[in-house]
C-alpha cells in the first residue's frame, strides 16, 4: 500500500468470507427474514421509486419514522449507512489528534479503527477472569485520564454483557466533558431498551441499526438519537446522500412495523437461552449473553469439526469463539456437531 499514512502502515483491509451455503452464524445476522407484514409492504413499495433522482440527502421520512417510534423530535434522529458510517462520522467530527478515548475491550473491533483514523489514542479496560466489565472501573479510568470519549457497547460484542440502565447513567455523569457513545446495536434482545437516555444529557449519542433485531443487514442503515446540537454536529460532517432511496424506503417501513418483529425477537431469545444451557452441558465454557450471540472458549477441535459440517461461527483466537443465535433447526445441528467432538 504504497501512498498509506505512515499512521495506517499497520492496517489490513476489512474482511468478511462470503458465504452462501452451510449454517451461517458468524455475523450476528438475524436467522430469519423480516416478517411477511413486513416483505409484503417492501415488495409493493418498490414500484414507486424514482430511479433517476438521487435520494432525501435528510432522509426525512425515515428520520420521522425513527422519531414517531420512539416518540421524540425529528431533529434528534439522523441516520447513516448503517451505524459504522455514523460512529465513523462522530469519531472524526469530535477528536483531534492525540485525544484520548475509553472503551471497554474486547469489543466492537471498529472503536479502535476509528480511533486510530482520527489520530487520537484508545485507552482499554480490561474484564474481570469471568470475562465481565466494571463500570466503576471505567470511572475511575475517566477521572484518571479526562478522555474526550468514552464508549459503552450495550449488551457488549463479542461478550454479551449487558449494563443496566443504572450503571450507564452513572457512566455519563461521571464527566459531563466526555462524550458517551452508546452503541445499542443489540439491545432488542436485552432486558430494557433505554436509547432516549441519550435525549436526557448534552454528552451522550445512542446508536441504533437495521442489521440485528429487523433482520436488515443487507440494506445498510443506522441512526443516531440525541440533543439536536450533537446530531447537527454529525450532519456538518456526514458525506451527502448517503443513504439510497430503496434502504431508506425499507428502513422506514421496518420501524412503522416494529411490533411485527416482536415474535421473531422472542424466539430468538428463547433459543439464546437454549443453546447457552446446551452448551454448558456439552462442557463448553459459554458466558451469558443478553444479545443474539455467545461468546465461548472452547478447543479448536470443535470449530474444525464445524467447519468440515459447513458451520461459520466466527473465529477470535485459537480458543475463542463466538456463536450467533440461529434458528432452533440450526442451532440443534450445530449441537449435534459439537457433541460428537472428543476432547483429552
Amino acid at each position: 500500500m504504497k501512498f498509506l499514512k505512515e499512521e495506517f502502515k499497520d492496517f489490513e483491509p476489512y474482511s468478511s468470507p462470503l458465504i452462501t451455503d452451510g449454517i451461517i452464524l458468524n455475523a450476528n445476522e438475524s436467522g430469519y427474514l423480516p416478517p411477511k407484514k413486513v416483505l409484503d409492504k417492501i415488495y409493493k413499495s418498490l414500484s414507486n421509486i424514482e430511479f433517476n433522482r438521487y435520494p432525501d440527502m435528510d432522509e426525512r421520512l425515515l428520520n420521522k419514522a425513527i422519531a414517531k417510534h420512539y416518540q421524540i423530535e425529528e431533529e434528534n434522529v439522523t441516520c447513516g449507512v448503517g451505524s459504522d458510517e455514523l460512529l465513523d462520522t462522530t469519531f472524526r467530527a469530535v477528536l483531534s489528534p492525540n485525544d484520548l478515548v475509553l472503551g471497554f475491550m474486547p469489543s466492537f473491533s471498529m472503536y479502535k479503527v476509528f480511533t486510530k483514523l482520527s489520530l487520537a489514542k484508545f485507552i482499554q479496560v480490561e474484564p474481570d477472569d469471568n470475562m465481565l466489565f466494571d463500570v466503576d472501573k471505567m470511572i475511575d479510568k475517566m477521572k484518571t485520564y479526562q478522555p474526550k470519549m468514552a464508549i459503552i457497547c450495550s449488551p457488549n460484542n463479542p461478550t454479551g454483557q449487558y449494563f443496566s440502565k443504572d450503571d450507564v447513567r452513572k457512566l455519563i455523569e461521571a464527566s459531563k466533558n466526555t462524550l458517551i457513545i452508546l452503541d445499542l446495536a443489540y439491545i432488542d434482545f436485552a432486558k430494557e431498551d433505554y436509547t432516549k437516555i441519550a435525549l436526557e444529557y448534552d454528552n451522550v449519542i445512542a446508536f441504533r441499526t437495521f442489521s440485528k433485531a429487523l433482520a436488515l443487514p443487507s440494506i445498510r442503515v443506522g441512526y443516531a438519537i440525541s440533543k439536536k446540537d450533537n446530531i447537527d454536529l454529525i450532519n456538518s460532517v456526514k458525506a451527502p446522500y448517503s443513504i439510497n432511496s430503496i434502504s431508506q424506503i425499507i428502513a422506514k417501513i421496518a420501524i412503522e412495523n416494529y411490533d411485527s418483529y416482536n415474535d421473531q425477537i422472542e424466539l430468538i431469545k428463547s433459543q439464546r437461552e437454549f443453546l447457552f444451557k446446551e452448551l454448558i452441558r456439552l462442557g463448553i465454557k459459554a458466558y451469558k449473553s443478553e444479545a443474539n450471540f455467545i461468546y465461548v472458549l472452547m478447543d479448536n477441535k470443535y470449530y474444525e469439526e464445524l467447519l468440515k459440517n459447513k458451520i461459520y461461527i466466527r473465529k477470535f483466537a485459537s480458543t475463542i469463539y463466538r456463536i450467533t443465535v440461529g434458528t432452533e433447526e440450526e442451532n440443534k445441528k450445530l449441537l449435534e456437531v459439537l457433541g460428537c467432538v472428543q476432547v483429552k
